[in-house]
């Protein structure tokens, strides 16, 4: 599975669960009530509906994103011995927004390319004062760089955005200047991508840091932001 991102149907099936507990999980999902939150010690911790009551899971990825690397099922843990139970199977759907097979693999990467102009300084863009790239301008080159190394791997009607950059911007550079963005895959967890990313202008390093993408149905996502 080596070419995948995201935790898939076999993925379920190779672990120890219940027959016909990856089937009843795809059900649950499909209801769409399935809510869940990000916990920095936890992982992901998910509520499912289900016969007036909740389960509540919690699941962690491998660094890979291409299996679960720990659950637990608050409802299931006593009786299943360590399987994948239907719970589990719509806590990770959720998470993931369902199936999410692609190419994307860790340590893919992917550049773009711009030219400093007046256009682009720090002047130009409110930034600073003075004609050099702005560091605004970096940043949103990082994420374009982000953004490419994701747009062939993902499967139709699914996009990225982002949800968080941390960067340093270590050296000025002139207009006229070649600029290089850079990111690369580090960590995939569920829906969510993180990045290494650098920028350099011919002469050395100019910024380096780290972007937060999440993988998002359009549609879906267009419609939440009431668009």
């Amino acid at each position: 599975m080596s070419d995948k991102i995201a935790v898939t149907l076999a993925t379920f099936e190779s672990h120890n669960h219940i027959v016909g507990d990856v089937e009843r999980g795809v059900k649950l999902y499909e209801r769409g009530s399935v809510q869940f939150t990000e916990d920095t010690n936890l992982g992901y911790v998910a509520d499912i509906p289900e016969k007036n009551d909740h389960r509540r899971v919690m699941v962690q990825f491998s660094r890979d994103g291409q299996d679960i690397e720990s659950f637990l099922c608050n409802k299931c843990a006593m009786r299943s011995n360590g399987a994948v139970c239907r719970h589990v199977v719509a806590a990770v759907l959720a998470i993931q927004s369902g199936i999410v097979e692609t190419k994307l693999t860790l340590g893919k990467t992917a550049s773009v390319t711009t030219t400093v102009t007046k256009a682009n300084t720090a002047k130009a863009v409110g930034s600073g004062s003075l004609d050099v790239f702005a560091t605004p301008m970096m940043i949103a080159l990082m994420e374009q760089a982000a953004c490419k190394c994701l747009a062939d791997a993902l499967a139709d009607g699914r996009t990225s955005v982002g949800t968080q950059i941390s960067v340093e911007h270590t050296a000025a550079s002139p207009i006229g200047a070649k600029i290089t963005a850079t990111a690369t895959v580090e960590y995939v967890f569920g829906r969510k991508v993180e990045f290494i990313v650098a920028a350099n202008d011919g002469s050395g390093e100019i910024g380096k840091g780290r972007h937060t993408r999440i993988i998002v149905d359009e549609q879906r996502f267009m419609t939440k932001a009431g668009i």
